[in-house]
């Protein structure tokens, strides 16, 4: 009898270990490959999952080890190596806090009323304090811009990116703990965004920008697949905001010139999973026509769940100003219009990411920044609206180069 049930536990223990091992690689909170399975063949995980009464670290580890959609039921978490099962001890990541510029409050400024529609600036939503002066960054980066290279599958409707791919895509950490919009990175130092993520009636102020993040429920790592076999390690970067740069004439009941600046504390260092992408070279809207194409990716919701866990892509395409009924009449010129395709669009969680359009050379141009569109996200015949990124290059170049009087 003995015998009978060690073989039942020896065969259920292989059948586990196999089942685990046909899943996907992750990275488990305290560092060790892990692979994404069902909750319920997770021996370790299962039963501190089952456990009435658990520590804060204990919970802290059951929320980084998830893999799959929350969602889901069984969930999925990161399951740790077999060899670790028997005296498991969960232990999170527990990340201290980098030090934070606290910008000081501006005194309210008293505005004469004005008779235009649209006023010529907004106090009340201006992020720049002088004589908080930005950092100049000089650096010409058009030799090494926009460059993905990525191996990864050409998108079709809302896909998984590679780890590597979109390099230049940034995530914005708010002061309650919230990720929310996206931004990109233009330069060593300075990421561009829309101005309705500077401030989030709903989030406070960003703090920190993450850089080179891909899944956002194993921070700060994730697990690389490199050629030839083996997995890397890759380490998310985060640096705190030292200021944040609102255009001038944004209006944010309107979302108009909807643009942002935000200046980091130290400057990025680039890697395969950190990069900048071009800014426009050219003022693209009289070439652009039904055929074109461009590309958006972020953590934004999927229509199945309110965000992402992995950075996702979609490709959209341009849409005359005639087709966007969102557009803001009588300023179209600083607005570009894209998607409106069932399924295939940017949502919430990806406003201030790029409208990216890929050139000939093959290289990538922010040529647009996510502003506003349809509340269901994906819906037919209302494309997104962007910000229109050329109009406001003189606008950039002044803040790269340590100039506030914009």
């Amino acid at each position: 009898m003995d015998f009978a049930i060690l073989l039942c536990a020896a065969l259920y223990i292989v059948h586990l270990t196999e089942s685990v091992e046909a899943e996907k690689k992750c990275k488990v909170p305290n560092g060790d490959a892990g692979n994404c399975v069902s909750i319920n063949i997770c021996p370790p995980l299962k039963s501190l999952y089952k456990k009435k009464h658990k520590t804060v670290n204990e919970n802290r580890f059951i929320r980084q080890s998830i893999c799959g959609s929350r969602d889901s039921d069984p969930i999925k978490i990161c399951c740790p190596p077999q060899s670790s099962w028997v005296g498991f001890v969960p232990t999170p990541v527990v990340v201290p806090p980098s030090p934070v510029y606290r910008r000081p409050k501006p005194e309210p400024t008293l505005l004469q009323p004005n008779t235009l529609m649209i006023p010529s600036f907004n106090s009340t939503d201006r992020q720049t304090d002088k004589p908080m002066r930005p950092k100049p960054d000089l650096q010409d980066y058009n030799s090494v811009c926009g460059i993905d290279s990525s191996s990864g599958n050409r998108i079709t409707n809302g896909n998984e990116t590679a780890v590597d791919q979109y390099p230049w895509l940034a995530l914005l950490e708010y002061s309650n703990g919230f990720l929310g919009c996206g931004g990109s990175l233009i330069s060593s130092r300075y990421v561009l965004t829309a101005a309705h993520c500077l401030k989030s009636l709903q989030n406070g102020e960003p703090l920190y920008v993450r850089l080179g993040e891909y899944n956002i429920t194993s921070f700060p790592t994730d697990i690389v697949e490199i050629d030839g076999g083996g997995f890397e390690v890759v380490t998310v970067t985060v640096i705190a905001i030292r200021a944040m740069y609102t255009h001038p004439l944004y209006y944010r009941d309107l979302r108009l010139h909807d643009i942002g600046l935000i200046e980091m504390e130290e400057a990025a260092n680039f890697s395969d999973f950190i990069k900048v992408i071009c800014l426009p070279q050219m003022d693209y809207m009289p070439i652009f026509n039904s055929s074109t194409i461009f590309y958006v990716a972020g953590w934004g919701s999927d229509n199945f769940s309110s965000g992402t866990e992995v950075k996702m892509e979609t490709s959209v395409p341009y849409k005359l100003h005639s087709q966007c009924p969102l557009v803001m009449e009588p300023y179209p010129i600083h607005q570009i219009c894209a998607g409106g395709e069932g399924g295939r669009d940017t949502c919430s969680g990806d406003s201030g990411g790029p409208l990216m359009y890929e050139t000939p050379s093959h290289r990538y141009e922010a040529v647009g920044i996510v502003s506003y569109g349809s509340r269901d996200c994906g819906k037919e015949g209302e494309p997104a609206v962007y910000t229109y990124v050329y109009n406001y290059l003189p606008w950039i170049r002044n803040i790269l180069s340590g100039n506030v009087d914009q």
